[in-house]
């Protein structure tokens, strides 16, 4: 009886568990590609600052506006407003994260993501000025 053979009749008895298939990891085969990192000197000063940002949208005049709040406090400041010509991808950011907010069904690990994402774009925005 040949494997393949083997393999068709173990597939039809009922208490023979069939072994799956080993798939290669595309992981090995393919070289890792990076077109563009964000690489901050200060990301020990950024990550472990008292303050969190928090990001509005106005549609109106296509700004992200941008206030901070220091941690367990009701208090918010305004910093600026960014248009969206002035950074685009941080415009885009900021409308993923008030669009998944205001899901009616919160996923809140990817709030939380979007969340990180806009305060890692603003940094970097931040740091190029």
């Amino acid at each position: 009886m040949t494997a393949k053979q083997q393999t068709n009749s173990q597939a039809h008895l009922p208490n023979v568990p069939v072994q799956p298939k080993k798939e290669r990891d595309a992981k090995i085969e393919l070289p890792n590609q990076m077109e563009d990192a964000i690489y901050i000197n200060n990301f020990k000063e950024i990550s472990t600052m008292n303050t969190t940002y928090l990001f509005a949208l106005d549609t109106n005049t296509e700004e992200v506006l941008i206030s901070q709040s220091a941690k367990g406090t009701i208090k918010i400041d305004f910093i600026e407003k960014i248009s969206r010509t002035e950074n685009e991808i941080l415009y885009n950011a900021v409308v993923t994260l008030t669009s998944v907010s205001q899901d009616p069904n919160l996923d809140v690990a990817i709030f939380k993501a979007s969340d990180k994402l806009c305060q890692m774009i603003y940094a970097k925005h931040c740091l190029s000025k």
